[in-house]
């Protein structure tokens, strides 16, 4: 078939970039060094025929190249091949998959990959309403938390841009709170503007966004808790929920956005970065991803989101399209005193 409505390369290509990924085989090539696929099998204990096709598999989608490269023979797939190519990664490679930078995106691989677990149970959950019993496929959080923090940082830098024009005057104590803020990307983003932050996120995340930036986690006050039950006292002057309203249902999206309201300051904002169902291309596709994933979550309207905000009590609530990342910016204002 010339014209399929699914490039069937596009997806083997992610599945085998994960499958690299997860099992070390990239970052046993990460030091520069290159390396033959024995080499390879050894440092992550796995099957040499396994790991050579890999390999040869990443050199045909450009992460991997043949260095010193030896004729392969034909029955290689069963026969050791004496004097072995060694493999080592290109440039593309070592940007998309190793270099820290704009285009480092291997945990988003890696998370991507997994969620296909989820999105095959959609027969069961098209035809009863609901996810199979037991479904919750372990997620993998170490992936899922990294994936929020790497790559270009433009898109959040566009969102702390109109977030700091929308507070301006910003009111004392001029500080943010980052609810679900996991590995602290976005309070560290604002914190290069002047807000000092307070990423608040479940105990297991906490735990790995110290564990992630270090000492670079001094500069940022993280607190472990569940934002549906209570949110740090505060006061804050800016309360920002990154993907967060997506995950639940209405009324504890209502709650929650009331909760906020109490914690943040006279003059001080909630901003929140969705999609929102008729402005964002990818609404629908992301609604369905929800449905997969989450219990109750979804993708929610204009007038979902103006509803909550003018519920909590907030004012000049606003929803911003913004122009780097397909969603939108949603704002609101608690009335200053």
């Amino acid at each position: 078939m010339t014209n399929s409505l699914v490039d069937r390369s596009h997806v083997e290509r992610l599945l085998l970039l994960a499958a690299a990924l997860r099992t070390g085989m990239i970052d046993a090539l990460a030091d520069g060094e290159a390396a033959t696929a024995s080499a390879v099998a050894a440092s992550i204990s796995g099957d040499l025929r396994a790991c050579r096709l890999v390999l040869e598999a990443l050199v045909e989608v450009g992460v991997v190249e043949i260095v010193d490269p030896n004729p392969i023979p034909a029955d290689s797939q069963t026969v050791e091949v004496g004097g072995e190519p060694r493999y080592r990664l290109t440039s593309l490679g070592r940007r998309h998959l190793v270099d820290p930078g704009p285009e480092l995106e291997r945990a988003w691989l890696v998370h991507q990959a997994g969620k296909a677990r989820g999105w095959m149970d959609l027969p069961h959950i098209i035809a009863h309403g609901r996810r199979p019993t037991g479904a919750g496929h372990a997620r993998d959080l170490h992936a899922f938390a990294h994936t929020m923090a790497e790559g270009d940082p433009s898109p959040i830098d566009e969102v702390v841009d109109l977030v700091l024009a929308y507070c301006d005057p910003l009111p004392s104590p001029g500080n943010m709170l980052d609810v679900g803020g996991g590995l602290g990307h976005v309070a560290r983003r604002f914190g290069l503007r002047g807000l000092p932050g307070v990423v608040f996120d479940t105990p297991r995340i906490t735990r790995i966004a110290r564990e992630h930036l270090g000492e670079r986690s001094a500069a940022i006050r993280f607190v472990a808790g569940d934002f549906n039950q209570s949110l740090p006292p505060g006061p804050f002057a800016v309360a920002y929920l990154g993907n967060v309203f997506h995950i639940y249902a209405p009324d504890r999206n209502q709650a929650l956005t009331r909760r906020v309201f109490q914690a943040i300051v006279p003059g001080g904002a909630l901003a929140a970065v969705d999609y929102v169902w008729g402005r964002s291309p990818r609404a629908r596709m992301f609604a369905v991803d929800m449905l997969q994933a989450t219990d109750e979550g979804g993708v929610w309207t204009e007038d979902e989101y103006r509803g909550w905000l003018t519920a909590a009590g907030f004012e000049d609530v606003r929803i911003v399209d913004l122009t780097l990342g397909g969603n939108q910016l949603i704002l609101g204002r608690r009335p200053r005193a």
